[in-house]
């Protein structure tokens, strides 16, 4: 069993090295190495998350079909644009990755507000 800080820092890490790799890639191998890590930060987060939730289940969202689309939306399009930045050299493609990178962000601290919002309202 890990100790708890490292526990609650592996996702974290993940994220890290899977920007790391694509930071510092310039070829294909890396980047896709990154994007896997990076992934496994997310699920390792969704996981925790889901565990942790605190918002009663009767307030969520029936997302059946679409559950890990919905799940992993705000990693997918923050390290698809994060990667786009990365590959492209165009000025306009760069303002579109950085304004989904911020999208991302955004989306994943509403969700984080809404699942707890019970711990944080009372």
């Amino acid at each position: 069993m890990l100790a708890k800080p490292l526990y609650e820092a592996a996702p974290y890490g993940y994220f890290i090295l899977g920007i790391s790799c694509i930071t510092l890639a310039n070829n294909v191998v890396p980047t896709v190495i990154g994007i896997v890590l990076f992934l496994l930060g997310a699920n390792i987060w969704r996981m925790r998350s889901n565990a942790r939730r605190t918002d009663h289940s009767s307030q969520r969202v029936n997302q059946r079909k679409l559950y890990y689309y919905y799940e992993f939306k705000p990693f997918i399009v923050f390290i698809a644009a994060y990667t786009l930045i990365q590959w492209t050299q165009n000025e306009l493609v760069s303002v579109i990755g950085v304004l989904l990178c911020i999208t991302a962000v955004v989306i994943l601290v509403m969700r984080i507000l809404n699942r707890h919002s019970h711990s944080i309202l009372h």
